[in-house]
């Protein structure tokens, strides 16, 4: 399907043609979202293929960020894949063979130590590259490398957010304990250690620059995705957090979005910031907070309300800031809808137009076309019955199991 001809006056989104259908059984659903899968998989094999030098774009191949961006980004999808499709062949190769490929192309020259760029956590390519290691191979060294380095991520100590700071360890540490249930004796202390540490600094802010904090609110760099983690990693300290997840469900705007920051900020109607992230991280743990369930369900509802009007972004479909992303805060036939819009062949159209904002990335998991299979991945996973996949996949190193 062709995008839409029309874009609202801010530039940030195409104007949603499907706004005055009312029945929704006249929205197209996607039935067989494997056809897309392969296709998607087939595209990034061929763009960022598991050799070296490294042919993503960002930072021109240069700079692995762990599950941000680079080889590991990619091996996390495929990692995934082995676990729920198998079975599935791209140029004669299983998930699992181009997980070892991804996991094979010069990251252990990445040191265990804490970079300015690095963050701690899921940015951090020593801390995920071992991470997702541990997880493919069952191999406990891997393991205990990254417990061994926890102590030393010290650089920026008040980094608590998810892609730079200790929500996203807590995140890698769950990924590990899920992955590799014999590592749960020692990893749950070492969760518990860094909820704690969480839990001390109060309010959580975040910026690159030490006279520059901001208290954000949304998955990429505020509260709800510390709060989603800490809860994931343990359902016990949720009477901890609850007073914090109130907080963030009284900010939501009339409209039914969230701003950026807690003073005010941008009104982003994407993953990182806004509500499509916020509903990704309150899905998981809702059933962790009964007292809070109706207000919850209550904002799910109105969020989605903007999403539909507002969430077919006008840059390149991906999870962290595209329609990809904000497809999956929908449900169904909405979500597949959005996700009619996100196909390869609509991507590659409209990346040839330029009409679409293209990626700084072409192939990582949060903002190019790993992110795009890892959509296909969870929509196949949903229609063949298998079950929630904001709940059971979720998104990469934010809200996985």
């Amino acid at each position: 399907m062709s995008l839409p001809e029309k874009i609202d006056p801010t530039g940030r989104y195409f104007i949603n043609e499907a706004l005055d259908i009312t029945d929704p059984a006249l929205l197209q659903s996607i039935s067989s979202p494997r056809d897309y899968l392969v296709a998607s998989l087939t595209d990034l094999v061929a763009a960022c293929p598991p050799t070296l030098p490294w042919s993503g774009s960002f930072a021109k191949g240069q700079l692995y960020c762990g599950i941000f961006a680079g080889p590991t980004s990619v091996a996390f999808l495929f990692l995934w894949l082995s676990k729920l499709y198998p079975d599935i062949l791209i140029e004669g190769k299983s998930p699992s063979d181009y997980c070892t490929e991804y996991l094979n192309l010069g990251q252990d020259k990445y040191g265990p130590e804490e970079t300015q760029r690095s963050g701690c956590s899921l940015n951090h390519e020593y801390m995920c590259y071992n991470a997702v290691k541990a997880c493919h191979t069952k191999d406990l060294s891997y393991v205990h490398k990254f417990i061994g380095n926890l102590d030393k991520l010290t650089l920026r100590p008040t980094f608590i957010e998810v892609l730079f700071g200790k929500a996203g360890l807590l995140s890698l540490m769950r990924t590990i304990r899920y992955w590799v249930p014999e590592s749960k004796d020692f990893l749950d202390p070492e969760i518990d250690k860094t909820i704690e540490y969480c839990l001390s600094y109060d309010p959580w802010t975040f910026g690159l620059h030490a006279n520059n904090q901001s208290r954000y609110i949304g998955a990429g760099h505020g509260d709800i995705s510390i709060i989603s983690n800490i809860v994931m990693s343990n359902p016990d300290y949720a009477p901890k957090v609850q007073g914090r997840l109130e907080i963030i469900l009284n900010l939501q705007t009339k409209e039914g979005s969230w701003l950026s920051r807690e003073d005010g900020g941008s009104d982003l109607v994407q993953w990182c910031h806004g509500a499509p992230g916020i509903i990704w991280c309150l899905i998981p743990i809702r059933r962790y907070f009964p007292e809070l369930h109706e207000k919850i369900d209550e904002a799910v509802s109105k969020a989605r309300r903007v999403i539909w009007e507002k969430g077919l972004l006008t840059k390149e479909q991906c999870l962290c800031h595209g329609i990809t992303g904000n497809a999956f805060a929908l449900a169904e036939p909405q979500r597949s809808h959005f996700l009619q819009y996100a196909t390869p062949e609509a991507v590659r159209a409209g990346l040839a137009d330029g009409i679409l904002e293209k990626s700084s990335d072409n192939c990582g998991v949060w903002w190019s076309e790993a992110g795009r299979a890892w959509g296909w991945m969870m929509l196949e996973y949903e229609k063949t019955g298998l079950g929630d996949s904001l709940v059971d996949i979720g998104y990469p190193g934010a809200t996985n199991p």
